[in-house]
């Protein structure tokens, strides 16, 4: 299909609720206009779309409210969203970091390379360290710019915290060799992450809060190890999540998790974002009845590689697999945007989930999708 054909249908397709109300109106078993959908971690690529750097983002406010203001504008998402990432928590507790002009931060040196240093761990506290107040103070303001758009926030779970504290070649061996020290350490990432929930609570009320938890993949450990060093914690959290929000939040592990999926049943979260490694209809057939799924278009290959074509059918088949699923599904990619991510690709997302998944409801295929099937 031609991009300008794209463009043409897709400005005839007028949204009849924004994001936020969709959301709430499929949550509630009502009929929408079309499928929620979501793009993760759009804000990188979409600044570079806008011709703003990496670090022009991070560090210039105007330059972050215009980006904000121009991913509800461009690609129909509406709502704010300040967290710490997969580096922030050691950041915060002495990690440095080597920020890019364009692209993500990487670790430049672990705070905590020998346990001995752990009494040399900068406090994490949300209203006195310098990095933490930064995010609190961002999130403050950008609400003040605007006071209409919902505003929600993230960590990562226990285990991934850690190793922005301590390298993770070192915490995989810790798992066979140095169990107590690294409990120790998993039990202050999850103290971190908990405070900065009640602290963002505390500013914004009642938000919706999501983790992510890589390492707790599959791809790096083991079923035994994530029972050990990573369900446990996870669990704390949701728990500590619900009892100060209020909310169940929503969990995302990349890379291979299907082993993992009748624990994650367990947890006490509203939803599960799947990485595109796996089968969101496999993914529907153990959890649909228990949480919303979400995903899980490939980020790489599909949405910053593939042609506009390659998207729509993405989208087409996730839709087919999945839209159906008992307590709700939600189109969402399988892990972050690539920085590079055209917007040609953004668009074909969004003209395919507005016509495949037209005029949807929760346990059903839309209508959209029907003649497909």
């Amino acid at each position: 299909m031609e991009y300008e054909q794209i463009k043409k249908e897709l400005s005839s397709m007028k949204s009849e609720m924004t994001s936020v109300e969709r959301m709430s109106a499929y949550l509630k078993g009502e009929e929408v206009d079309h499928l929620p959908y979501n793009l993760m971690d759009v804000e990188l690529p979409l600044a570079e779309i806008l011709g703003y750097t990496t670090l022009q983002l991070n560090n210039d406010f105007e330059v972050f409210a215009e980006v904000v203001k121009q991913k509800e504008l461009m690609l129909g998402l509406k709502g704010i969203s300040v967290g710490l990432d997969l580096r922030s928590v050691g950041r915060a507790l002495g990690t440095t970091l080597q920020f890019p002009e364009r692209g993500i931060p990487c670790i430049k040196e672990h705070v905590l390379k020998d346990y001995k240093d752990f009494d040399k761990l900068i406090e994490f506290d949300p209203y006195k360290n310098e990095f933490l107040k930064s995010r609190l103070e961002l999130a403050k303001r950008i609400k003040d710019r605007y006071p209409d758009l919902p505003i929600s926030t993230s960590t990562n779970g226990p285990l991934s915290a850690a190793q922005s504290i301590r390298p993770v070649e070192l915490i995989l061996k810790d798992m066979r060799k140095n169990k107590e020290n690294l409990h120790k350490l998993i039990e202050l990432a999850l103290d971190c992450c908990i405070k900065w929930v009640e602290a963002f609570t505390k500013e914004f009320g009642s938000i919706s809060f999501s983790f992510g938890d890589p390492v707790a993949s599959g791809a790096l450990i083991s079923k035994k190890m994530y029972d050990e060093y990573a369900f446990p914690y996870q669990e704390r959290l949701v728990n500590a999540v619900y009892e100060t929000t209020g909310n169940k939040p929503v969990c995302h592990i990349c890379g291979k998790s299907k082993e993992l999926w009748e624990d994650l049943g367990r947890l006490n979260i509203s939803g599960y974002s799947v990485d595109n490694v796996e089968d969101i209809g496999e993914l529907k057939e153990v959890l649909g009845d228990k949480m919303l799924i979400i995903g899980n278009i490939a980020p790489v290959e599909v949405m910053n590689l593939g042609t506009v074509d390659d998207v729509i059918e993405a989208v087409k088949n996730c839709i087919i697999k999945a839209a159906d699923s008992p307590k709700g599904y939600l189109l969402h990619t399988g892990c972050d945007v690539p920085i590079k991510t055209p917007l040609c690709n953004m668009e074909a997302y969004i003209y395919a989930v507005k016509k495949f998944g037209r005029n949807a409801k929760i346990g059903r295929l839309p209508e959209g999708i029907k003649e497909f099937v």
